[in-house]
């Protein structure tokens, strides 16, 4: 590996702003302005630069959804419930925190952020760098490799602690290795992408066939081996449902990405503003006592 490589964190910028919308209560300043997501992401990612100590970071944001796997199919999240207003009104707030943290922000109209991730670790790779992909969507674990790294959010099973995954978490997290997560959804289905998988193909029986058969060539090039006469003739009969649920799930890494050469550079003032005016005051401590500057040392020793 070249000695003058960098680490990266990337983030799912969505991704983590519905899970702290969801998993922080309700705050609110005293103009009316909902704040927990934006206490809660900024949080998380103070936790993510803890534990990885990146030397850069880049946050993945949404920006009208896929017209590709739009045009593949029509009903592609269609099931996903539609923004709420109070956690819409907190996004800008966290485009300007990230910017005043040194973050790299990136959104396209009409591509989704997964493959725009996914495109910006595949460049990464190809340069012999690490990054590190914190998103709890399981379809980032084809992404996985040597330089690769998936973080998933924390859970009840985790106690509270992110997890770093490589080729083998991948495995003992989902059954199989990252090269065969994109067959392994494609029989089973991605119900919060509104995916339907091959009729009577669970997770146990996906990973079985698997890890029997490696991948799905080799499954339909041996259905006299499955026992289930249903289950074959339901392979048989999904052929087409197969081939269309790989192009929705394939990442596209095709996006072209000019790797900034710059690491973190923080605004320690922006970020105390920012705090500040969204009344998020225990926030504001920590950020005074974690980005002290130079000439104001003293002034922070006595917050807790």
């Amino acid at each position: 590996m070249k000695q003058n490589t960098k680490t990266w964190l990337l983030v799912d910028g969505h991704n983590m702003a519905f899970r702290c919308f969801y998993g922080v209560p309700q705050m609110t300043t005293t103009y009316g302005l909902h704040v927990n997501a934006i206490y809660g992401w900024v949080r998380s990612l103070w936790k993510l630069e803890d534990m990885i100590q990146p030397d850069a970071v880049c946050v993945f944001f949404d920006s009208g959804g896929s017209t590709a796997r739009k045009n593949i199919l029509s009903t592609y999240k269609a099931n996903r419930k539609v923004m709420p207003e109070e956690l819409k009104q907190q996004l800008e707030y966290m485009n300007l925190l990230a910017v005043a943290h040194g973050y790299y922000i990136t959104a396209k109209e009409g591509i989704e952020a997964d493959d725009l991730l996914a495109s910006f670790s595949e460049k990464l790779n190809e340069c012999d760098e690490t990054s590190y992909i914190a998103s709890g969507d399981k379809d980032f674990a084809q992404c996985v490799g040597e330089h690769t790294f998936q973080m998933l959010p924390p859970t009840a099973q985790s106690k509270g602690a992110w997890r770093i995954l490589d080729r083998y978490g991948i495995k003992e997290n989902f059954g199989v290795f990252p090269e065969q997560i994109v067959d392994y959804l494609s029989l089973l289905g991605d119900a919060s992408d509104n995916i339907l998988g091959v009729e009577g193909i669970g997770a146990k029986r996906a990973e079985k066939f698997l890890n029997q058969f490696g991948n799905i060539e080799n499954l339909l090039q041996n259905l006299d081996k499955i026992p289930s006469e249903k289950i074959r003739k339901n392979l048989l009969n999904s052929l087409g449902l197969i081939e269309r649920n790989r192009e929705l799930i394939t990442l596209r890494k095709t996006m072209e990405f000019n790797i900034p050469a710059t690491i973190i550079s923080r605004s320690p003032e922006d970020i105390f503003n920012l705090l500040q005016n969204l009344q998020l005051n225990s926030l504001l401590a920590l950020a005074r006592k974690r980005y002290k500057l130079p000439n104001q040392a003293e002034l922070f020793d006595d917050i807790p």
